[in-house]
């Protein structure tokens, strides 16, 4: 039996956030634009659960997209996706100042236990371009030149041409691959974390990109365009609490 099939490790460092009850208000589903791909398998699963429980547990966290009658989501793609499929109108939501400091903007950068071959090999029937590289510099204004900049554990390097649309054939690759048992994939949230466990060898590829800007964020929105799942990793003052919104509200 293959452990690594389908293994998704999560790597996240160690904060104290606090859990803060704010009492949702019910916003049009359609009035709600996501900025991240929905997973298919996630939104099945979830339907199912508020099916099962009759409640939305958490609202979900959305921002004013200025100079429209919208709001951008920022936690809670699964949620919103599951009410709206569901049929309902409505969905629990926290409204919060997106461009207040408080609110922190990272990404995700993803890593295998494993071989990349695979990856590289379908990467390029997709017809992306990979260039391989030595010594790569690795700060913000080079990594947003690439859609990755890929950094091997035995010094490997290779440089993934392209933009957000390449980040997405990635993801979709990875996530395909990692299902077949080819590897473990790892989502580090920090990129000095992932970098020490690369040179520690406890992974064996690491994929650094980009961190997106709030204005990015919000411009990829207003052009219904979408980041592919697990790009931004935003970071709230406060986890908020259960509130356990019934679906009769919802309607």
């Amino acid at each position: 039996m293959d452990l690594s099939k389908g293994r998704v490790i999560i790597k996240l460092p160690k904060t104290s956030v606090p859990v803060k009850y704010v009492e949702p208000v019910l916003i049009d589903v359609d009035k709600l634009v996501p900025h991240e791909e929905i997973v298919p398998g996630r939104l099945r699963d979830l339907v199912e659960k508020i099916k099962s429980e009759g409640v939305v547990d958490m609202p979900i966290v959305v921002a004013p997209i200025p100079g429209t009658d919208k709001y951008l989501v920022v936690d809670g793609h699964h949620r919103w996706a599951a009410v709206k499929e569901l049929g309902y109108r409505k969905v629990p939501a926290i409204i919060i100042d997106y461009f207040n400091d408080s609110v922190k903007l990272k990404t995700w950068y993803p890593a295998i236990i494993g071989k990349i071959d695979k990856v590289l090999e379908n990467l390029v029937k997709e017809g992306v371009r990979i260039e391989e590289c030595r010594d790569p510099v690795i700060d913000e204004e080079e990594l947003g030149k690439y859609a990755f900049i890929v950094l091997g554990r035995n010094g490997e390097c290779y440089k993934i041409h392209g933009g957000v649309e390449e980040q997405k054939k990635v993801s979709k690759i990875l996530s395909k691959l990692n299902l077949e048992g080819e590897f473990t994939l790892v989502y580090y949230g920090e990129k000095q974390e992932a970098l020490q466990d690369l040179e520690k060898g406890e992974i064996d590829y690491l994929f650094l990109r980009k961190q997106p800007t709030k204005q990015e964020v919000i411009q990829l929105a207003r052009q219904n365009k979408v980041y592919s799942p697990k790009t931004t990793r935003h970071i709230l003052p406060y986890t908020p609490a259960k509130t356990n919104t019934p679906l009769e509200k919802l309607k």
